[in-house]
């Protein structure tokens, strides 16, 4: 309503500024003359305000020195007006939520860096101070590696994997302090590096390490002597059948608490030793699943179909790979009926990566057990692994190893129908031999 109105005004104006010029041409006798003269003298007025509105712009448009307008350039100096207060609002806005954040962030405890995508500095937290000894006011503009010169945190910035989001590093500012440090991108070319310390976690972490290789170790030996025993007793035939009995139940849980007991010596030093490069070696995967299947219990009446490339080998650890293999066919072996099938595959994809593949048409996985299943000691149906023999640290066993050699490992099952268990590793762990081509090998058991 305001708008047409004020060119209703203007259209007045003009109508009447026509009137004028038209008398005035009248009376001098030449009408256009008039008209000319009328409309000039509006322009150089309208031409005047315009001037005052824009020395009235170039000064800051303040409301008290606003100039005396009217007509269109009034109503665009109003409109003018209206926007630049509507910014200032919205400024202040911004301010306010900006402030909050600011002074959220600041609260964190963790230590909080912004970085841009060269990794210099743009903010960071009181708390970065105390944690990675970085100043916002003093270190803005600074690559962050290059004041936390740890050189695993180096190698972790200048790393763009994005699977490779956290670490632990020992803080700068105290050697004593273990920091986990997550680097998250967001926004537009930003990336945040939080900083938490994690000391107590990881001295709780090496207690139970500790713990646990102490423990297994010191019960190797006892175990090794009474198995021992029980298996002379079991040997001996004058021993009553019932007597007979008991001591073979008890041997064979002699021999299962053995086993444990290597399986933790076993997971506490991949979780504590560091794969070294020296134990890696080329390795004939087709060999070591042909020898893992002739390995296998006879009487487990399982129907084994191995199909495996020979020419594709794998860089890795032998003792481990070998671990790898035992413990999936084992682990398809223990949980699943007599008579079902188990495939064993060994194949390339395009990209180059290996893939290990054990599938089975067993019973399945509920899939609320899949995420678990590789937990110390996670047992899906804990009756029947019992009696099966398995220790429960198998499938632990085999994600520590499968990590260790960069690669990963995919579970998938439906109740019913039966689990694949995929390990794939990557293409620069893999090796192609010149080898016959092979269709692979069946082994029914």
């Amino acid at each position: 309503m305001a708008v047409h109105s004020h060119w209703s005004g203007e259209k007045v104006r003009y109508l009447l500024l026509a009137g004028l010029g038209l008398i005035i041409g009248l009376v001098i006798g030449r009408v256009w003359l008039g008209l000319t003269i009328t409309f000039m003298l509006y322009s150089a007025w309208l031409l005047h305000q315009a001037r005052q509105v824009d020395e009235w712009l170039q000064k800051g448009a303040r409301r008290s020195e606003a100039p005396d307008t009217d007509g269109v350039i009034g109503h665009i100096e109003q409109l003018v007006f209206r926007r630049k207060q509507s910014d200032l609002d919205r400024k202040a806005r911004l301010k306010k939520i900006v402030g909050w954040y600011n002074r959220s962030a600041e609260a964190l405890p963790d230590g909080t860096v912004v970085t841009d995508d060269n990794y210099e500095i743009v903010w960071s937290n009181e708390a970065a101070l105390s944690f990675l000894g970085i100043r916002s006011s003093r270190d803005n503009g600074q690559r962050i590696d290059n004041l936390v010169r740890d050189p695993e945190f180096q190698a972790f910035v200048q790393n763009n994997n994005q699977d490779t989001l956290e670490i632990e590093i020992s803080s700068p500012v105290n050697r004593n302090m273990t920091l986990s440090i997550r680097r998250v991108a967001y926004a537009e070319n930003l990336f945040l590096f939080s900083a938490r310390d994690v000391s107590q976690r990881v001295q709780l972490r090496e207690t139970r390490q500790a713990f646990v290789a102490n423990a297994s170790h010191e019960l190797k030996t006892p175990l090794t002597v009474v198995s021992g025993y029980l298996e002379m007793l079991a040997d001996e035939h004058s021993l009553p059948e019932e007597v007979k009995r008991k001591v073979l139940l008890a041997k064979n849980h002699a021999n299962r608490m053995s086993d444990i007991v290597t399986d933790l010596l076993t997971l506490s030093r991949l979780e504590n030793q560091q794969l070294d490069s020296k134990q890696l070696t080329s390795l004939d995967i087709t060999c070591i699943l042909e020898t893992t299947v002739s390995d296998l219990p006879e009487h487990s009446s399982h129907h084994i179909v191995l199909n495996a490339d020979p020419g594709l080998w794998l860089r890795g650890s032998e003792v481990e790979i070998r671990s790898v293999c035992s413990n999936l066919c084992h682990n398809a072996i223990q949980h699943t009926p007599a008579g079902t099938t188990i495939n064993i595959r060994w194949e390339q994809t395009a990209d180059g990566s290996g893939i290990l593949t054990v599938e089975d048409d067993g019973p399945g996985i509920e899939v609320q057990h899949l995420n678990h299943i590789t937990e110390r000691f996670y047992r899906v149906d804990s009756e029947h692994s019992r009696e099966s023999g398995g220790t429960g640290l198998g499938l632990s066993i085999v994600k520590h190893i499968v990590h260790r050699h960069q690669g990963r490992i995919d579970i998938e099952s439906t109740p019913g129908e039966g689990t694949r268990f995929t390990i794939i590793f990557p293409a620069e762990h893999t090796i192609i031999q010149q080898s016959p081509d092979s269709p692979g090998n069946t082994v029914a058991m």
